[in-house]
């Protein structure tokens, strides 16, 4: 027997969306199968009580840091679907003039970059050819906000990254595995606006963001229930009763008929059709809305079965067959991703 016994180091899933933060403690934080328990997920402007839930679980970590995978989503991230030619990729001023075009500020000093293939999710190499590619940018300044973020919950990241490129990655992953046999759209409903994903046969494409998000439905709840603000509409919304649900695809109906013309263009430009929608960003208890959102638009609610997908991303979960839709992206930032199916980069460090 060894006279000296490496202690078990406990680590942090933390994933940061525009409604919750997402918590799990993580026991054996270097070994696989991940284990992962006491999951939580919070408001997602509840900083004290995350605060809480870390020093509950983390008892005697006293004032060192947690080793953490990270999620995040800024606001003004960059993931849009491009046509790049492979022969200009290594020219100095390619990269920088394609995000050049969409944000003015985007510069190398100011941004992290990548162009990422967009079937496989692997940063695209120099050749002589035209290439379907996913532009992934993050402004530095939201990711030094978000790490100062962490640094004053006692977190330290191991890994900072796109949430959307883990979900994108998982949601992949899934459909190889267990040969799912439709086409996905999956939307990142935030406040004001809906981005929407849809893994096509030939990679990931990025339709137009949505103009409306979440705001939509609280102002259709209260027109509907006559409460006397958004704020009383939600609260009806996160403990729905038979009279809120029977209303349910007049409550999404804004945002129904943006998205089912998106996807009908995608549809008509590329002959593939799409035949299921996931949501990712909405807490757990409005998860019925995306069910109600995806029968408005005559798509099956995909909800991944987590007991076939969890051991092939190398991963153990503690009551999963509780955890609903709204866990899956953040288990996706800490899941075993095989790069042919499009594992994530990290967001560096600035």
């Amino acid at each position: 027997m060894p006279i000296f016994k490496r202690k078990e180091r406990d680590g942090v899933l933390i994933n940061l969306t525009d409604h919750s933060i997402q918590l799990a403690r993580l026991p054996r934080f270097d070994r696989r199968p991940q284990v992962m328990e006491s999951l939580v997920e919070l408001p997602a402007g509840d900083t004290a009580a995350a605060a809480r839930w870390l020093d509950e679980n983390f008892k005697d970590r006293g004032g060192s840091y947690l080793p953490a995978f990270c999620g995040f989503h800024p606001a003004d991230r960059i993931l849009e679907h491009e046509t790049v030619n492979g022969r200009r990729m290594g020219e100095r001023d390619y990269v920088p003039g394609l995000f050049a075009q969409r944000v003015k500020t985007a510069t190398a000093d100011a941004w992290e970059f990548a162009v990422l293939d967009a079937a496989r999710g692997l940063p695209l190499a120099a050749d002589n050819s035209l290439h379907p590619a996913l532009l992934f940018g993050v402004p530095y300044s939201e990711i030094r906000e978000t790490q100062e973020r962490l640094r004053r919950l006692g977190i330290r990241p191991r890994r900072l990254e796109l949430g959307t490129l883990a979900l994108l990655g998982g949601l992949s992953q899934y459909q190889a595995l267990t040969g799912f046999p439709h086409l996905v759209a999956a939307c990142e409903i935030a406040r004001t606006q809906t981005r929407l994903f849809i893994l096509g046969k030939d990679g990931v494409h990025t339709p137009l963001s949505l103009p409306h998000g979440l705001l939509s439905v609280d102002e259709a709840a209260m027109k509907a229930f006559g409460t006397p603000d958004v704020a009383a509409a939600r609260r009806r919304l996160e403990e729905p009763d038979e009279e809120v649900t029977s209303h349910s695809r007049r409550l999404v109906r804004i945002l129904s008929r943006h998205l089912r013309p998106a996807i009908d263009y995608f549809e008509m430009q590329t002959g593939q059709r799409v035949g299921a929608l996931f949501s990712a960003h909405l807490p757990s208890r409005l998860g019925w809305l995306e069910q109600a959102l995806a029968a408005a638009v005559d798509l099956e609610y995909l909800t991944p079965d987590l007991g076939a997908w969890l051991p092939v991303a190398g991963l153990q979960v503690d009551g999963a067959q509780s955890l609903g839709p709204s866990w899956f992206q953040a288990l996706c930032v800490v899941a075993q991703l095989a790069p042919a199916q499009g594992a994530p980069p990290d967001a560096k460090n600035p």
